[in-house]
Order: C-alpha cells, then structure tokens, then sequence
C-alpha cells in the first residue's frame, strides 16, 4: 500500500485491487462500460485482479474507494522490456487529486518494470475533457495513441 499525503480530506491509499472491490468500482466507471454485478462479470473482475501483466489498483480515501487505475504490460518486438499502456483511470479529471496521484502512481509501477513510455489508446471524443486532463498529466499526442515518456 502506498500512501500519497497532501489531500485535503485525508491521506490517499493505493493498493492492489480485489475482485472483492467491484461494488464500489463500479460507480467509478463511465455509464457506456456494462456494470452488472453477473457471474461473468465478477469473474471478469477476478482475473484481473490476479493477471501478472496487469497492475490494478485503487485509491481509498477515509476508508472509502474514490479511484482505480489499470495498466496492461506487453512485449514489444523491436525493443527488449515492456511497454505499458494505461488501460482505465478512474475519475479522470485534471482538477482531481486522486486522479493525479493514480497517474504519479502508474508512471512509477511502469518505470519499475522497465518501461520507457506509458501509453492510452486515442480517445473517441476530444470535446469532453479527457484530452485536456491527460496532457495536465504529460501526455501528448503520438500518432494514433497518447504517450507520457517515463525517463
């Protein structure tokens, strides 16, 4: 668990996720992604949880879950080590501290596993902000993905 301190109502803990998390999570989730509570689903929720190549995690504040952060690590070919790529942040929004720590969070688990760059997939819709809060993060606009270098 790591504690991130400097937030005005209390102290930020980041630990791992449990599939035991789910409930909560999902009232941190965009309406568009499918949060019933099915046994595919929590299986779903499970596997990621304890999957290698991913770090999941959440943010708690006051003993109660305000944040979670997925990052998925591949192989690339041309180059030896991983690339991560940041998969979901919840909440998401420059004005947010918990959404600032889970991003100084993950650029430092991706560092750790040796990873030059953390990357997001190319957002749909440039008018709701998100581009807006990742660039306040230090992404910036690579061809058809969004990069922050890690070095």
């Amino acid at each position: 668990m790591v504690d991130m301190p400097g937030m005005q109502d209390g102290t930020v803990k980041i630990r791992r996720g449990k599939r035991t998390d789910f409930p909560a999570l999902t009232a941190l989730l965009p309406s568009q992604v499918p949060c019933v509570a099915t046994k595919e689903q929590i299986r779903h929720w499970r596997r990621l949880a304890s999957d290698p190549c991913l770090d999941f995690y959440v943010a708690e504040q006051e003993g109660t879950v305000r944040g979670m952060v997925l990052i998925c690590y591949i192989r690339e070919l041309s180059h030896p080590g991983w690339q991560a790529v940041l998969d979901v942040i919840a909440p998401l929004s420059a004005e947010d501290g918990i959404s600032q720590a889970l991003f100084d969070f993950s650029k430092e688990r991706a560092r750790r596993r040796g990873c030059r760059r953390l990357l997001v997939h190319e957002i749909d819709h440039e008018h709701d902000g998100r581009h807006a809060t990742l660039a306040h993060a230090g992404f910036h606009r690579v061809g058809n993905v969004l990069s922050c270098g890690l070095g």
